[in-house]
């Protein structure tokens, strides 16, 4: 018969292994859990209740930790809104609802009007358009 702590042990290692095989990463806090336990476990046996509530408890806190440092930020600039940067750069005005900004041509909308060549600056992003105005 296996010891406590080699259980622990083991439900982690098959964890981390299962995570290799899947995909996800949500086994990978299963396995370090229970390798965590696994050590307590082997150090001091605190009994099976004390026990399953610090494996909990390191499931828990791995989750946490994990959510909080892998999960997409909302502060993250994403492409085609006021704060990626396009908002108050300036262009020139191609003609037929084109602006080159940079190395790139972007459909666009002129506020009042331009002829072809023309600097423009942007005022405003409308999901892949840019709201232009002559300078």
């Amino acid at each position: 018969m296996m010891e406590g702590w080699a259980v622990w042990v083991v439900i982690g290692l098959l964890g981390l292994g299962a995570e290799l095989v899947l995909p996800g990463v949500f086994l990978v806090w299963v396995g370090v859990a229970a390798l965590g336990t696994g050590l307590l476990v082997a150090v001091i046996d605190p009994g099976l209740p004390a026990t399953l509530v610090v494996f909990v408890g390191l499931l828990a806190a791995g989750i946490a930790l994990g959510l909080k440092r892998f999960r997409p930020h909302a502060t993250r600039q994403t492409p085609n809104t006021p704060t990626s940067g396009l908002v108050g750069r300036h262009g020139v005005w191609l003609g037929g609802s084109r602006v080159r900004l940079g190395d790139s041509d972007w459909p666009a909308r002129l506020e009042g009007g331009a002829e072809p060549g023309q600097a423009v600056r942007v005022l405003a992003v409308e999901g892949m358009t840019l709201l232009v105005k002559a300078d």
